[in-house]
């Protein structure tokens, strides 16, 4: 098997969505192309200046920053697959991990919500009347409390809706106080606490009978789409907080708020990112200056 359908099977291996896959190949061969060209015959002997070459390359091509920076992650996930396939360690570790293009910064989400707004958002739609007529009164008061307990793992743990979409009733381990969330194309796999509000709540979806009427053809935690759930949700959310964007817009704030208490790496676990990087754009916003952040990163214009 030759790299490129190895380097697939290995970007499987971890859950990649199908169109993550067709990038990281398409940019990695972009740079397969420059490495071939330049002459280094073998990736392995291609260095961190080398790397910056390839970058000034690229720039003067008139690529945008975005663009370079998309294709020094692939080329970061390219060079964790060789080392790992050859079992090989380099002595100053992946070339591409550290090197990004300073650029225009992004902040991840706009206007964050507060802890405390997030605790509001929870107790007001708890106790949100629902108002259908009566013969769809008992469905709609079923869907509302599996509500209640999609939101509270949205705000506690940070859930996304792929997340969300894996869950098991056997993740669920009410007496430990805990969850195991399963991996996704997106995410890795943990396991965090439970907030002690949440296990009451779940207590009555799993064992009241109330996710039995939802009638379950599976042991998924949630019958139906994870995904259609949210968006109903996030309408009525938006009843209750204006400000409200999106899902990433809840899960943004609770990862914002997570490292006003915890390092990095903590975050990074909590959240399930794969790479440090992902926990980093979260950290550079909770930065007091931009330009801190922007130090981080390899000094290009």
């Amino acid at each position: 098997m030759d790299r490129a359908n190895s380097f697939e099977q290995w970007l499987r291996a971890r859950n990649y969505g199908d169109r993550t896959i067709e990038g990281h190949i398409r940019n990695v061969s972009y740079f397969m192309k420059w490495v071939e060209v330049e002459g280094y015959y073998e990736i392995e002997n291609v260095s961190y200046n080398d790397l910056l070459l390839y970058v000034q390359y690229e720039q003067g091509r008139g690529m945008d920053t975005s663009t370079i920076n998309l294709r020094l992650g692939s080329i970061t996930r390219y060079y964790d697959y060789v080392y790992e396939s050859c079992e090989v360690t380099p002595a100053n570790g992946n070339p591409a991990r550290s090197l990004r293009v300073r650029g225009k910064v992004q902040t991840v989400t706009r206007q964050p919500l507060r802890y405390e707004e997030l605790e509001v958002l929870y107790e007001g739609y708890r106790s949100l009347r629902v108002e259908v007529p009566e013969r769809l009164r008992k469905s709609a008061e079923r869907a509302h409390n599996r509500n209640v307990v999609v939101l509270g793992l949205m705000i506690w743990q940070g859930l996304h809706s792929g997340e969300l979409d894996r869950l098991e009733t056997g993740d669920i381990k009410l007496s430990e106080g805990k969850i195991r969330i399963p991996a996704t194309g997106r995410s890795n796999e943990r396991e965090l606490r439970l907030e002690a509000k949440q296990i009451l709540v779940l207590h009555g979806y799993l064992y009241g009978g109330l996710r039995d009427k939802l009638n379950p053809a599976t042991e998924k935690l949630f019958p139906g789409r994870a995904l259609d759930t949210v968006q109903h949700l996030l309408k009525e959310l938006r009843g209750i907080n204006p400000q409200i964007q999106n899902a990433s817009h809840i899960r943004a704030s609770v990862l914002l708020h997570w490292l006003r208490q915890y390092n990095k790496r903590q975050v990074q676990y909590m959240a399930g990112h794969r790479y440090i990087d992902s926990t980093e754009k979260y950290a550079v916003q909770e930065l007091d200056g931009l330009a801190k952040g922007l130090t981080r990163y390899h000094p290009f214009g």
